[in-house]
C-alpha cells in the first residue's frame, strides 16, 4: 500500500501543474455537476441538473480506444432541461474501427449501446443544508457490435446524490450518494471491464470536490457490493483522484462548445485483482439551441 500511496501523490502533483490556476470565468466556462459525471474519470452523480429549456449535445469520444481497441466509440447524445430541477438524457454508443490497429479505417462500424437518464432535484427541503437529487440510469446493447464495445447487459439503476460546501472553505464541496443496479443479460456478445460486477449491486460512493474556476478537482471513493442482491458475494472498492476542466477556445480552435478534458488516476481492487492506471477522456458540449441559430446569449451554467 506504501507504493500505492506514492503513486497517487505522484499523480496528484502531475494535476495540480497541468490544472489552470483558480479563476472567476462566466457560468457558461465553469464545469457544471453533468460535465463532471465522465466514466472512468469522476463517476458519480452529482445534484445539480440542466437548466429550464436548456439542450445540450453531447459528444464524447473514447480516445484510449486508439491504443487499445480496434474500434473507437464515442457516445452521442442530447441532455434538456424539462424544468428548473428535472433533466432528462438521451444517448447512444456509436463506434467504428479506426484503422490504427488490426481493422481498417470504418472496416465495421455501428451503434451499441442506447442509455437514457433523468435527475430531478429535490434541493435542501429534503436534507437540511444538503442539496439532493434522485435519478434512474437505463443501458441497453443494441444491434450485434463487436465483443469488447459493449458488456451485453441491460442496467436499471436507481441513484441519490447528495452534496454541500463546506463551511469556511470556499471552493470545497463533501458529496456522497448510494443506488442499486438490477443487470440482466440480454446479448450473448459483450465483455466485462476490469473488476466490473455482472451481476446485480449496490454501491455506495463519497468523496470532495474544489472548484478552481475552470478546473475542479476530486477526490472519489466507491464501494459496490453482491452481497444483498446475487447468489454470490462480490465486493470492489475503488479511488479516483481527477481533475476535469474547460480548455482555453485557443486549444479549441474558436469553436462555440464547451471542451472538456478530464485526467484521473484509478485504483479498484475486486474480483479480478487490482487495476492501476491512468485514464485521460475528451467530452464536448454544444448549446444545441445555439448551433440552430436560436440563441445569443451564453449558454446556460451549471
Amino acid at each position: 500500500m506504501k507504493n500505492h500511496a506514492r503513486h497517487w501523490l505522484v499523480g496528484l502533483m502531475l494535476l495540480s501543474k497541468l490544472a489552470p490556476a483558480a479563476e472567476t470565468p462566466p457560468a457558461n466556462e465553469k464545469p457544471s455537476d453533468n460535465d463532471l459525471r465522465v466514466r472512468g474519470i469522476f463517476n458519480s452523480a452529482l445534484p445539480r441538473t440542466e437548466k429550464k429549456n436548456s439542450l445540450r449535445l453531447i459528444v464524447h469520444p473514447r480516445l484510449g480506444d486508439l491504443t487499445k481497441r480496434d474500434n473507437l466509440r464515442t457516445v452521442l447524445g442530447f441532455r434538456y432541461g424539462l424544468t428548473t430541477r428535472w433533466e432528462a438524457t438521451a444517448e447512444v454508443d456509436a463506434y467504428f474501427s479506426h484503422g490504427l490497429k488490426a481493422k481498417g479505417f470504418f472496416a465495421e462500424s455501428g451503434f451499441s449501446t442506447f442509455r437514457l437518464g433523468t435527475k430531478y432535484r429535490l434541493g435542501e427541503g429534503f436534507t437540511p443544508g444538503w442539496d439532493t437529487a434522485v435519478g434512474l440510469d437505463f443501458a441497453k446493447p443494441i444491434g450485434s457490435p463487436p465483443i469488447d464495445v459493449t458488456d451485453g447487459l441491460r442496467h436499471i439503476a436507481p441513484f441519490i446524490t447528495t452534496s454541500r460546501p463546506l463551511a469556511g472553505a470556499p471552493g470545497w464541496r463533501v458529496f456522497g450518494g448510494a443506488g442499486w443496479d438490477d443487470v440482466t443479460k440480454v446479448s450473448a456478445r459483450g465483455k466485462l471491464e476490469k473488476n466490473e460486477l455482472g451481476d446485480d449491486s449496490v454501491n455506495v460512493s463519497s468523496g470532495l470536490l474544489w472548484d478552481r474556476g475552470t478546473a475542479i478537482y476530486a477526490l472519489e471513493a466507491a464501494y459496490a457490493t453482491t452481497r444483498f442482491t446475487a447468489d454470490v458475494n462480490r465486493n470492489v472498492y475503488a479511488l479516483r483522484p481527477s481533475v476535469v476542466w474547460v480548455l482555453p477556445a485557443k486549444y479549441t480552435f474558436n469553436s462555440k462548445g464547451k471542451w472538456l478534458l478530464g485526467v484521473g488516476l484509478r485504483f479498484s481492487r475486486g474480483p479480478d485483482g487490482n487495476d492501476l492506471g491512468l485514464n485521460v477522456k475528451l467530452r464536448v458540449n454544444f448549446d444545441f439551441k445555439r448551433l440552430l441559430g436560436r440563441k445569443n446569449e451564453p449558454a446556460s451554467g451549471p
